[in-house]
């Protein structure tokens, strides 16, 4: 019974570890994620946007809907185990042509499952008043 509650713990840390970081990455990364967003993403949508796209409440929203919809328990690895995910957000606020890379295999499918299930539409980028295409690209990382 005391491996059993072990594991529980063990496992519970993991996602609590997973959360502190999601949450504070935001801030860590922030200004990376757009210095590398343009160098990285080569589509004339998010050129000359005058309001990128928002999801409802933030990153730190989004941050919170993928850690509450992750399922830590089939990551084998490690370790830091890193994946970046790419989407855009449509004209009417949908998510399309969702890719996830990185060092993981799971990690990677897990996230582009929760982010195909996302539900909730964003607020979609504007240029000159009209809502334009606008990539986004969530880096992930987690010490497992």
């Amino acid at each position: 019974m005391a491996d059993c509650t072990g594991l529980k713990f063990f496992i519970t840390m993991k996602k609590i570890s997973l959360l502190i970081f999601l949450l504070g990455s935001h801030f860590a990364f922030s200004q990376a994620t757009q210095q590398k967003q343009s160098q990285v993403i080569l589509h004339s949508e998010n050129k000359d946007v005058e309001t990128p796209a928002e999801f409802p409440g933030g990153m730190d929203a989004l941050r919170k809907y993928i850690f509450q919809e992750f399922d830590i328990s089939n990551i084998k690895n490690s370790g830091t185990i890193t994946s970046v995910t790419k989407f855009v957000v449509n004209t009417d606020g949908s998510i399309g042509s969702v890719s996830s890379t990185g060092s993981d295999p799971y990690l990677n499918k897990e996230l582009d499952r929760i982010i195909k299930t996302i539900k909730i539409k964003w607020k979609p980028a504007t240029t000159k008043g009209q809502p334009v295409k606008y990539w986004v690209r969530v880096p992930i990382t987690i010490n497992n």
